[in-house]
């Protein structure tokens, strides 16, 4: 007993930081085990699509949820995919995940314009509008939304103009991409189609019933206005 009370003595001020190391060791693992169990639920299997370069791609894709039962993370199985804003689709559902922050914008409400949140959830559903961001879901109309740099999702059938003059009508659920001003990238979903358009720098624009956008310039009509589009990191979420 008294060896042991001697070899404390003498090793007490080494043997006092490695405790202490060793308790903030256990309490980080446990931490890290919480962390994950709180933002890791489930990964979930689920068959979509994208376009690249004109070309559909069908992909499993693993979708990983939390507990609140929110996105946080999807990868590709036996595939590479680098994710940006171009939008995944479900294969077999009208929904749609948007792979980074998007910009919702609402012509009827002055051009206003709020922040869509990363792995945010377009579907349509009886003929409803929803979107799902987050932990929270809400019904919408007449309205689009925009990555902030090339990509428009359009909810409602709209028609593109080159220049004025139509060339391309689009059913509901289709996105526009434009790249560098010289390339036009769509999907139309109706017909379950992409291609890619030489544009040459001509302006671009999208009517539908109750949107006008300019694609090529980025802007969208309000009562008569043009509204500049904005970056969605540079607006109020959707849900403030």
């Amino acid at each position: 007993m008294q060896k042991l009370i001697d070899f404390w003595r003498q090793k007490y001020k080494i043997l006092i930081p490695v405790m202490v190391v060793f308790v903030l060791l256990v309490a980080v693992y446990f931490l890290y085990k919480e962390y994950k169990y709180d933002n890791y639920r489930n990964r979930q299997e689920t068959l979509v699509f994208q376009t690249f370069g004109g070309i559909k791609t069908k992909y499993t894709a693993i979708i990983t949820y939390n507990l609140k039962n929110i996105i946080v993370d999807i990868t590709a199985k036996d595939k590479q995919i680098e994710y940006d804003s171009t939008p995944i689709y479900y294969q077999k559902e009208d929904k749609v995940i948007f792979p980074s922050e998007m910009s919702l914008v609402k012509p009827l409400e002055e051009g206003s314009q709020f922040k869509l949140y990363k792995y945010s959830v377009y579907e349509y559903d009886k003929e409803k509008h929803m979107i799902h961001f987050g932990s929270d879901s809400d019904k919408y109309s007449s309205f689009f939304l925009f990555d902030g740099k090339k990509v428009f999702f359009f909810p409602d059938e709209v028609t593109l103009y080159m220049n004025g003059v139509e060339f391309k009508k689009l059913g509901g659920m289709s996105y526009v991409k434009i790249v560098g001003g010289n390339t036009l990238e769509y999907y139309d979903k109706t017909s379950d189609t992409t291609d890619i358009i030489e544009i040459d720098g001509k302006k671009i624009t999208a009517k539908g019933d109750e949107v006008e956008v300019g694609l090529s310039e980025r802007y969208v009509m309000s009562f008569g206005k043009k509204v500049l589009l904005v970056s969605p990191d540079n607006l109020n979420a959707v849900n403030n």
